[in-house]
């Protein structure tokens, strides 16, 4: 287990246990709600991934970002589906863009961590349980990537990626408020 996973080990099991990971997570999420979802994580990423890239923090690591996979499961369940950002997702993509524009910079990479690392674990098991391809989770060589990844993992990263957390579990509050479970 890598020093910043356990040192983020309770925020992240605090995160997984909200409703609509939960909901997400049984394998019962409807097209329509799986959409709201992929297109709001489509905006952070594009937007995480852009900073992350100017300021070269996927060297060594290039295969990790998602949003072009994320963009391609969009439009195969959804090809005209215009986005409405909630609150705290808007809250999201000013805080990494004043992160983007701090000394701070290289702090990106905690947010990164937490979306992305998800991505190669959780999203094994939630690739088989929504709707469409779920190209998003698919790794080409998942087990090389992590190695790479998890090498340039620094301890100074721990307090933005429970920052990062505490974003999500906002974001994830609000994800749930706008789906309606029963359709």
């Amino acid at each position: 287990m890598s020093i910043l996973r356990e040192a983020t080990l309770e925020k992240h099991k605090q995160v997984e246990s909200l409703p609509f990971i939960q909901y997400l997570m049984h394998g019962t999420v409807t097209k329509q709600n799986y959409i709201i979802y992929l297109a709001e994580m489509l905006s952070i990423y594009e937007h995480l991934e852009d900073l992350a890239t100017r300021t070269n923090l996927f060297k060594g690591i290039e295969d990790l970002p998602r949003a072009q996979k994320m963009k391609s499961d969009l439009e195969e369940l959804s090809p005209d589906h215009k986005t409405e950002l909630s609150p705290s997702t808007e809250k999201y993509l000013q805080y990494l863009t004043d992160l983007f524009y701090s000394d701070r910079q290289k702090q990106l990479f905690a947010h990164v961590y937490v979306r992305h690392l998800g991505d190669m674990y959780g999203g094994k098991v939630i690739s088989k349980k929504v709707p469409g391809s779920g190209n998003w989770y698919k790794f080409e060589d998942r087990k090389s990537l992590n190695k790479r990844f998890t090498e340039k993992l620094t301890y100074d990263l721990v307090d933005e990626a429970i920052t990062a957390f505490g974003y999500f579990e906002d974001i994830f509050k609000d994800l749930y408020k706008r789906i309606d479970i029963n359709t």
